[in-house]
């Protein structure tokens, strides 16, 4: 019995371990030598004959176990030969993205309710006299130009986007235009915005038309001629039965593209009733 053992356990040792672990290893060989040891004391009087066949039975047991972990190691071993490594996670992968017509950005497209809502932050600037605020909504390059009728001329005052910021304390005169009787209107930036962009009338405007031509009082569409790139703003206060209606105005907030795509304002424009 002790040279059978001895022999099995021979055969054990030479059998591969490959990446078993000792405890592996020390737990298969223990169980196989376990079962060796029962069934000779079981069959310890069938003959010598029965015990080798059965230390022969129990070695093709032990040998096949062993095929069967050897296997499932390799399998799970992502080292091993002939198996193929898992892409890292971080590895580039190139990929074409198509884009489909009409995702392409289109400049020229624009929102009016936005459009309407700088417009009235502008309209809350110019009443709280607050040219900082003004200052940032003016286009970069072109600057801000005013007109207190509605005729816009090659003369007609025109600031630059960092003049804006200190405009009404200057005490410099300007020529804004002619009013009645063709007289000159000659004031300060200060005294221009007290008497010709009394904006509180507009907060509670009859119309709000967001680049829409105004039928009303303007048939031929006169800024869209002077600004053909432009989207306007037009605030617009209806007349009275007082007057007949003559009394109404409207004040237009011009807006064009900067560099980025952004509509900033390049031109404040009144209009009303001239005889």
């Amino acid at each position: 019995m002790k040279d059978n053992l001895k022999n099995v356990q021979e055969k054990l040792n030479e059998f591969p371990s490959y990446h078993m672990s000792q405890s592996t290893q020390a737990l298969l060989h223990q169980q196989v030598m376990d079962t060796i040891e029962d069934s000779e004391i079981r069959q310890k009087r069938k003959g010598v004959f029965l015990i080798k066949a059965k230390v022969g039975i129990v070695t093709a047991a032990a040998v096949i176990i062993i095929s069967i972990l050897t296997v499932n190691l390799l399998i799970d071993n992502p080292n091993s030969s002939g198996g193929e490594n898992p892409i890292p996670i971080n590895q580039d992968v190139d990929q074409e993205i198509e884009q489909t017509p009409g995702e392409e950005e289109d400049n020229n497209l624009y929102d009016p309710l936005l459009l309407e809502q700088q417009a009235t932050e502008i309209l809350q600037a110019i009443y709280d006299h607050d040219m900082d605020v003004l200052s940032s909504h003016v286009h970069t390059e072109k600057g801000l130009l005013f007109s207190p009728y509605f005729s816009v001329m090659d003369d007609t005052v025109r600031f630059e986007k960092n003049e804006v910021p200190s405009l009404l304390e200057s005490e410099a005169t300007y020529l804004w235009g002619y009013g009645e009787a063709n007289m000159e209107i000659q004031l300060t930036p200060a005294d221009y915005f007290d008497k010709h962009l009394q904006v509180k009338r507009f907060f509670k405007s009859d119309e709000v038309f967001v680049d829409t031509q105004n039928q009303e009082v303007d048939p031929t569409n006169y800024l869209k001629t002077v600004f053909p790139d432009s989207k306007i703003v037009e605030f617009y206060h209806a007349g009275t039965e007082q007057y007949s209606g003559m009394d109404w105005r409207s004040l237009n907030l011009v807006f064009e593209q900067d560099e980025e795509g952004a509509w900033r304002l390049v031109a404040i424009v009144n209009n009303l009733f001239t005889p």
